[in-house]
Formats: C-alpha cells, sequence, structure tokens
C-alpha cells in the first residue's frame, strides 16, 4: 500500500511569511538608522538645474555649492520607540541668487534639507521663506513656508555685543527668542585665515510641533556664507525630535 505524506505548506507559508516580514522590519529600521550623504556632483547637478545660478552682488555670497565637515546625530521617536541616526562626515550648501538676495540650502543628507531665503538690505540680511524636510522611514513632510514678517537674521555690518528679537510666524507655528553678536573670531578654512562673528540665536517655537533651537554661526562677511555651524534644536509632539550638528566650512570657493 502506498502511503502519502501529506506537508503542512500552510504552516510552512505562514512562517516563511513571518519571517520575511521580519527581515522586512529589520531592513527598514537597519535604513532608518542610517543617513545618506549627498555627494557634490548631485549637488553641483541640482544647482545647475535651478537656472538661476546668477552673480553674486552686495553682500550675498557667490553662489555654488559649498562642502561642510558635519558630525552630530538626530533622533526620532513615537512614545518608547526611537530611531538613532548620526549625519553623514559631509553636507552640502547649495547657494543661489534671487531676486531680492540669495537662497541657502543645507542638505545636511539626503534625508535631511533645510532652506532659507534671504533679502539683502542696507543694514539687514533678513529670511523671508524656510523650508524643512526631515524623513525617518521614508516618511516625513516636506515643509515650505513664507515668514511673517521677514526675520532680521544676520547684521551685514556685525557689532560684537548687537542684540535683536527674534519673532516671526510660519503658518500655524510662532517663533519668538532673541539673537547676538557674542564675539569675533578668525577661524581657518583650507589654510585661510578668515573673520567670523559668532551669532547666536535662541528661539522657541509653539504649536503642536515644537520647542526650543540654540544656533551658532561663525558668520563670515567677507564670503557670505557661515564658516562653522552649532545647531541644537528638540521638538516635542506625538512624534518628537532631538538633534545636534556640527558642520565645518572645508573651502571659502564654491563648485560650480
Amino acid at each position: 500500500m502506498e502511503h502519502r505524506i501529506t506537508r503542512p505548506v500552510p504552516a510552512l507559508s505562514a512562517a516563511v511569511a513571518a519571517l520575511a516580514l521580519v527581515a522586512a522590519g529589520a531592513w527598514a529600521w537597519q535604513t532608518a538608522s542610517t543617513s545618506t550623504e549627498v555627494s557634490v556632483a548631485t549637488a553641483v547637478d541640482e544647482f545647475r538645474d535651478t537656472g538661476v545660478a546668477g552673480i553674486a552682488t552686495g553682500d550675498a555670497p557667490a553662489p555654488g555649492v559649498y562642502s561642510y565637515a558635519a558630525s552630530g546625530s538626530e533622533t526620532a521617536h513615537l512614545g518608547p520607540v526611537s530611531i538613532d541616526r548620526d549625519v553623514p562626515s559631509q553636507a552640502r550648501y547649495i547657494v543661489t541668487t534671487t531676486p531680492e538676495g540669495f537662497q541657502a540650502e543645507l542638505r545636511i543628507s539626503a534625508e535631511h534639507i533645510e532652506a532659507v531665503r534671504y533679502a539683502v538690505g542696507s543694514r539687514w540680511i533678513r529670511a523671508t521663506w524656510r523650508r524643512v524636510d526631515v524623513t525617518f522611514l521614508r516618511i516625513g513632510r516636506d515643509d515650505r513656508r513664507p515668514l511673517t514678517p521677514a526675520v532680521p537674521a544676520i547684521p551685514v555690518r556685525p557689532r560684537v555685543g548687537q542684540t535683536w528679537d527674534v519673532a516671526y510666524s510660519a503658518w500655524k507655528l510662532r517663533t519668538t527668542g532673541t539673537a547676538r553678536v557674542v564675539r569675533r573670531e578668525t577661524l581657518v578654512v583650507a589654510g585661510t585665515p578668515e573673520t567670523t562673528f559668532l551669532i547666536e540665536t535662541r528661539t522657541r517655537t509653539s504649536g503642536a510641533h515644537g520647542g526650543p533651537r540654540t544656533e551658532r554661526m561663525w558668520w563670515a562677511p567677507r564670503l557670505g556664507v557661515p564658516v562653522r555651524l552649532d545647531n541644537d534644536m528638540s521638538l516635542e509632539g506625538a512624534v518628537g525630535y532631538r538633534s545636534r550638528v556640527r558642520l565645518d566650512l572645508t573651502s571659502p570657493s564654491p563648485a560650480r
């Protein structure tokens, strides 16, 4: 008599499916815990595609792609679950001209982009618009808002001890704080000494997704870009976020 062996196919299929889900979850978690560096070539291609390279005027920086040595980390958390990742060792700062001044887009990574548009006046460089696009597990929101009113961000002629108020709205979010020129300091960029002014800005954003932010920027008037940036930010809410990032300019000449 022939005996037929019946294999537990449904049970085996369920086990394989479960293992696939575990593997997919592990892959997604590992992906979320890493950042993707933006290459110089990619940044230059995007800079050229804007079609507004232009020529720097007045106190605006030379347009192009500036590179920064980067260090730090960022964390997203939902309740007791958190995802931590280090930033790549290089960041890109893409400067393009605008009718009022310039736009600076900071690409800390492919998953973390911040941009600001500036209007250059006789006394102030004012921020008029900002973009924030931070993603984890490919989830996030590319938020682009005008700032009302335009914010005094950088004095055209900084003076040590100078202070000013920071207050603006971006849609439903209200940000308030203070800024001051802390000191004058010489930093070396690619072997060349650069005169900088340390501008420290402390703000707090209110709303469903708000929190404190401290930005320390070593601004080089001759170059029109930061030589060093040190940002510490914390956002509260259903999905929290914390980052501490330092950037150091590696060359005063932008790539084009």
